[in-house]
Protein backbone atom coordinates (compact mmCIF):
# COMPACT_ATOMS: atom_id res chain seq x y z
CA UNK A 1 0.00 0.00 0.00
CA UNK A 2 1.47 3.37 -0.97
CA UNK A 3 1.42 6.42 1.24
CA UNK A 4 -0.59 9.32 -0.09
CA UNK A 5 1.11 12.61 -0.67
CA UNK A 6 -0.01 15.49 1.54
CA UNK A 7 0.80 19.04 0.51
CA UNK A 8 2.81 20.83 3.20
CA UNK A 9 3.49 24.52 3.85
CA UNK A 10 6.70 26.28 2.83
CA UNK A 11 6.42 28.84 5.63
CA UNK A 12 6.44 28.24 9.38
CA UNK A 13 3.25 28.80 11.43
CA UNK A 14 4.41 32.10 12.97
CA UNK A 15 5.53 33.44 9.59
CA UNK A 16 2.16 32.52 8.07
CA UNK A 17 0.22 34.22 10.86
CA UNK A 18 2.38 37.34 10.58
CA UNK A 19 1.93 37.54 6.80
CA UNK A 20 -1.82 36.95 7.03
CA UNK A 21 -2.12 39.54 9.77
CA UNK A 22 -0.11 42.23 7.98
CA UNK A 23 -1.65 41.84 4.52
CA UNK A 24 -4.62 44.22 4.96
CA UNK A 25 -2.35 47.01 6.23
CA UNK A 26 0.12 46.42 3.40
CA UNK A 27 -2.65 46.41 0.78
CA UNK A 28 -4.09 49.60 2.21
CA UNK A 29 -0.69 51.33 2.36
CA UNK A 30 0.55 50.23 -1.06
CA UNK A 31 -2.68 50.17 -3.06
CA UNK A 32 -5.49 52.19 -1.47
CA UNK A 33 -3.92 55.13 0.32
CA UNK A 34 -4.27 58.34 -1.65
CA UNK A 35 -6.16 56.71 -4.52
CA UNK A 36 -9.48 57.99 -5.77
CA UNK A 37 -12.34 55.93 -7.23
CA UNK A 38 -11.06 56.42 -10.80
CA UNK A 39 -7.65 54.99 -9.87
CA UNK A 40 -9.26 51.93 -8.32
CA UNK A 41 -11.51 51.32 -11.34
CA UNK A 42 -8.68 51.55 -13.87
CA UNK A 43 -8.00 48.16 -15.51
CA UNK A 44 -4.51 46.73 -15.69
CA UNK A 45 -2.40 47.69 -18.71
CA UNK A 46 -3.00 44.21 -20.13
CA UNK A 47 -6.77 44.74 -19.89
CA UNK A 48 -7.05 42.58 -16.78
CA UNK A 49 -8.67 43.37 -13.48
CA UNK A 50 -8.32 46.66 -11.74
CA UNK A 51 -8.33 47.07 -7.97
CA UNK A 52 -12.14 47.27 -8.05
CA UNK A 53 -12.25 43.62 -9.20
CA UNK A 54 -9.30 42.39 -7.16
CA UNK A 55 -10.76 43.46 -3.80
CA UNK A 56 -14.09 41.55 -4.09
CA UNK A 57 -12.16 38.55 -5.41
CA UNK A 58 -9.94 38.60 -2.31
CA UNK A 59 -12.96 39.11 -0.03
CA UNK A 60 -14.93 36.26 -1.59
CA UNK A 61 -12.00 33.87 -1.29
CA UNK A 62 -11.32 35.01 2.27
CA UNK A 63 -14.76 33.77 3.32
CA UNK A 64 -14.04 30.41 1.64
CA UNK A 65 -10.60 30.14 3.23
CA UNK A 66 -12.02 30.87 6.68
CA UNK A 67 -14.67 28.17 6.26
CA UNK A 68 -12.06 25.68 5.00
CA UNK A 69 -9.70 26.42 7.90
CA UNK A 70 -12.50 25.86 10.41
CA UNK A 71 -13.53 22.60 8.75
CA UNK A 72 -9.97 21.23 8.66
CA UNK A 73 -9.43 22.19 12.31
CA UNK A 74 -12.70 20.69 13.55
CA UNK A 75 -13.62 17.83 11.21
CA UNK A 76 -11.79 14.62 10.41
CA UNK A 77 -10.30 14.98 6.93
CA UNK A 78 -13.19 16.99 5.40
CA UNK A 79 -13.82 17.08 1.68
CA UNK A 80 -13.21 20.60 0.38
CA UNK A 81 -14.86 21.56 -2.89
CA UNK A 82 -13.04 23.56 -5.50
CA UNK A 83 -14.69 26.62 -7.00
CA UNK A 84 -14.69 28.01 -10.50
CA UNK A 85 -14.32 31.73 -9.91
CA UNK A 86 -13.86 32.72 -13.56
CA UNK A 87 -17.27 34.40 -13.83
CA UNK A 88 -17.59 35.78 -10.30
CA UNK A 89 -16.53 39.26 -11.37
CA UNK A 90 -19.52 39.40 -13.74
CA UNK A 91 -22.02 37.33 -11.75
CA UNK A 92 -21.28 39.21 -8.53
CA UNK A 93 -20.85 42.61 -10.20
CA UNK A 94 -17.39 43.33 -8.82
CA UNK A 95 -17.14 46.63 -10.71
CA UNK A 96 -20.38 47.83 -9.10
CA UNK A 97 -19.16 47.27 -5.55
CA UNK A 98 -17.65 50.04 -3.44
CA UNK A 99 -13.94 49.17 -3.08
CA UNK A 100 -13.60 50.78 0.34
CA UNK A 101 -16.60 48.88 1.70
CA UNK A 102 -15.28 45.63 0.20
CA UNK A 103 -11.86 46.29 1.73
CA UNK A 104 -13.47 46.76 5.16
CA UNK A 105 -15.19 43.38 4.74
CA UNK A 106 -11.91 41.78 3.67
CA UNK A 107 -10.14 43.28 6.69
CA UNK A 108 -12.86 41.97 9.04
CA UNK A 109 -12.74 38.45 7.57
CA UNK A 110 -8.93 38.40 7.69
CA UNK A 111 -8.94 39.47 11.34
CA UNK A 112 -11.38 36.65 12.07
CA UNK A 113 -9.12 34.15 10.29
CA UNK A 114 -5.98 35.35 12.08
CA UNK A 115 -7.72 35.25 15.45
CA UNK A 116 -8.95 31.72 14.76
CA UNK A 117 -5.53 30.48 13.65
CA UNK A 118 -3.65 32.20 16.48
CA UNK A 119 -5.37 30.19 19.20
CA UNK A 120 -5.08 26.79 17.54
CA UNK A 121 -2.61 24.38 19.10
CA UNK A 122 0.42 23.52 16.92
CA UNK A 123 -0.92 20.02 16.19
CA UNK A 124 -4.01 21.52 14.52
CA UNK A 125 -1.77 22.89 11.75
CA UNK A 126 -0.97 19.32 10.63
CA UNK A 127 -4.63 18.31 10.35
CA UNK A 128 -5.68 17.48 6.81
CA UNK A 129 -8.51 17.94 4.39
CA UNK A 130 -9.26 16.45 0.98
CA UNK A 131 -9.28 19.23 -1.60
CA UNK A 132 -11.04 18.27 -4.82
CA UNK A 133 -8.28 19.85 -6.95
CA UNK A 134 -5.08 19.74 -4.87
CA UNK A 135 -5.66 16.46 -3.07
CA UNK A 136 -4.72 16.04 0.58
CA UNK A 137 -3.66 19.32 2.18
CA UNK A 138 -2.71 20.36 5.69
CA UNK A 139 -4.16 23.39 7.44
CA UNK A 140 -0.66 24.86 7.29
CA UNK A 141 -0.57 24.37 3.50
CA UNK A 142 -3.96 26.05 3.13
CA UNK A 143 -2.76 29.08 5.10
CA UNK A 144 0.52 29.19 3.19
CA UNK A 145 -1.54 29.08 -0.02
CA UNK A 146 -3.53 32.11 1.20
CA UNK A 147 -0.25 34.01 1.61
CA UNK A 148 0.67 33.14 -1.99
CA UNK A 149 -2.77 34.24 -3.19
CA UNK A 150 -2.34 37.53 -1.32
CA UNK A 151 1.06 38.20 -2.93
CA UNK A 152 -0.22 37.35 -6.40
CA UNK A 153 -3.09 39.83 -6.16
CA UNK A 154 -1.05 42.54 -4.46
CA UNK A 155 1.28 42.47 -7.47
CA UNK A 156 -1.70 42.42 -9.81
CA UNK A 157 -3.11 45.52 -8.07
CA UNK A 158 0.27 47.27 -8.30
CA UNK A 159 0.39 46.53 -12.01
CA UNK A 160 -3.14 47.82 -12.51
CA UNK A 161 -2.30 51.11 -10.80
CA UNK A 162 0.99 51.47 -12.69
CA UNK A 163 -0.63 50.85 -16.09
Amino acid sequence: MSERSVLEAKRARDEIIEELSSFPDEFERVILRGKDADDLRKPASDGGWGVVEILPHLRDWEAIYLERARRIAHEDHPRLSSYDDTLWSIERDYRGQDPHHVFAELRRLRAELVEFLSVLPPEAWTRTGQHSYYGDITLAWLCDHICEHDHEHLEQARDALAG
